[in-house]
């Protein structure tokens, strides 16, 4: 229709429905922020498809979508660690029609997109992340895409070299040397957790010897861990540590171990293998010693990139290596800290000006953590189906669920920075975290906050 009114009024009416997945109070510039960022979730990945359906396939052939969507701009370094866990809840139909899109590259290209844009791969960051997109709706139950086809596309996304991903390198040395392949520290973290989600989607499909093999190489993480330095640094194909090291020096995309941070940053990455981390480091207490440290220490002019941004010590909020390290404290004994970090990154690294954001908006990544944290929780492993709680900011939200269903969460004394109790459908709730499948079956969570910790809540993990 060619009457601009007419289509103000559609278009408004068709974006006040896609927001109306989440009912949220708050303060105006709460909720600016809240709406703001949902919104920026729902502008990407793009349809590419023309009115007929057709578009132009990654082999740069004539192809045609009998639904008429076809998705690209796939930011999957950022994005599947928030965005797409949060489309599991919002948008559960869309995020089955990203995944089908991503599995037309494997049909052309052998293997998954790692960062699509307009239909065509331009592998400018590292890891094959549309691995644990897939997972996470296989592992959430997530019907619409062939789970037999899907896993068969991260085996072989996970088997195939290809660009950033020498796996005939992974199979021999175990880790990946930075003499043959650079931000090799970083691409064996996060290569280590793609493979623990194949593991995880071969054992849900009963392919048992898969999952051994996959389990494996997840843990290959610990193959670059220096017990003297207490950090993940790199090593030649000769297994010598690369010198001189420096846990502060940034890496950007290539010439360094690090991408896109430094060692302190990427020292977390172990999201598929927490309790195995806290254990490398010594225990609980050297973890926590080490934790509060990574939010104190702070970096000399010479160290700190211009990429970098949002510090809280060596926390850099305005990249995603960072964005779930203020949950960790979840996992050793001190959910309070949680509490306190992402209060405080809420409040002071998020507004509703035009510099709100303290990084790259990253195709929706950095508000989706938003989004999650002022609800009151956060997908730290982003394929588990588990959510870490943090220190709700909003006072009322409703999850108006795909299935039909409500999941509200109701908050006392909502922008205090500590949880006093939780109750979960009126029962007292005394665990950190939630799953997905009980917010899918609709409920009530209540928090009760305070000015101070309470260090007796949430010691019952």
């Amino acid at each position: 229709d060619w009457n601009f009114e007419k289509a103000v009024v559609n278009a408004k009416f068709a974006w006040n429905k896609a927001l109306s997945v989440i009912d949220a109070e708050g303060t105006d510039a709460q909720k600016q922020i809240f709406y703001t960022g949902l919104y920026r979730n729902f502008i990407q990945p793009n349809n590419m498809a023309n009115a007929d359906g057709t578009y132009s396939g990654t082999d740069f052939t004539t192809h045609k979508a009998n639904d008429g969507t076809h998705y690209s701009t796939f930011s999957l370094w950022d994005t599947y660690r928030a965005t797409h866990p949060l489309y599991t809840l919002t948008a559960p139909k869309k995020d089955v029609a990203f995944i089908n899109s991503m599995l037309r590259q494997y049909e052309t290209y052998g293997y998954l997109p790692i960062w699509q844009l307009w239909g065509d791969e331009n592998y400018c960051m590292i890891g094959n992340h549309a691995i644990p997109v897939i997972a996470d709706a296989m592992q959430k139950g997530i019907k619409g895409f062939d789970y037999e086809e899907a896993y068969k596309a991260c085996v072989a996304s996970s088997t195939s070299d290809h660009p950033g991903a020498p796996f005939s390198v992974w199979n021999k040395y175990h880790y990946f040397p930075e003499n043959i392949q650079s931000q090799s520290v970083s691409l064996t973290l996060e290569i280590a957790y793609d493979d623990w989600c194949v593991a995880q989607m071969a054992t849900k499909l009963g392919k048992t010897k898969d999952a051994a093999f996959f389990s494996q190489r997840s843990a290959y993480y610990k193959n670059l861990y220096d017990p003297q330095s207490r950090f993940f640094r790199a090593k030649n194909d000769k297994g010598e540590w690369i010198t001189p090291f420096n846990p502060l020096q940034y890496g950007g995309n290539g010439g360094n171990p690090f991408t896109e941070g430094n060692a302190w940053q990427y020292f977390w990455y172990v999201p598929q293998d927490m309790q195995g981390l806290i254990t490398l480091t010594g225990g609980k207490d050297a973890f926590n010693a080490k934790l509060d440290s990574m939010f104190t220490l702070q970096a000399k002019d010479a160290d700190v990139n211009g990429n970098a941004s949002g510090f809280i010590g060596q926390y850099a909020h305005g990249n995603e290596p960072s964005h779930h390290v203020a949950y960790l404290y979840n996992y050793s004994g001190q959910p309070w800290k949680t509490q306190f970090y992402t209060h405080k990154i809420m409040t002071e690294l998020y507004d509703n000006t035009v510099s709100g954001l303290s990084g790259n908006e990253d195709c929706g990544q950095m508000t989706a953590w938003y989004v999650f944290s002022a609800m009151g929780f956060y997908p730290v492993n982003p394929a588990n189906g588990i959510y870490e709680f943090g220190s709700p900011l909003m006072k009322h939200t409703v999850l108006n669920l795909d299935n039909g269903k409500t999941f509200t969460i109701d908050v006392t004394n909502a922008g205090k920075t500590y949880i006093q109790a939780v109750k979960l459908n009126g029962r007292a709730y005394n665990q950190t975290y939630i799953k997905h499948s009980v917010i899918e079956n609709g409920g009530l969570l209540e928090f009760v906050m305070g000015d101070e910790p309470n260090k007796e809540w949430g010691l019952g993990n």
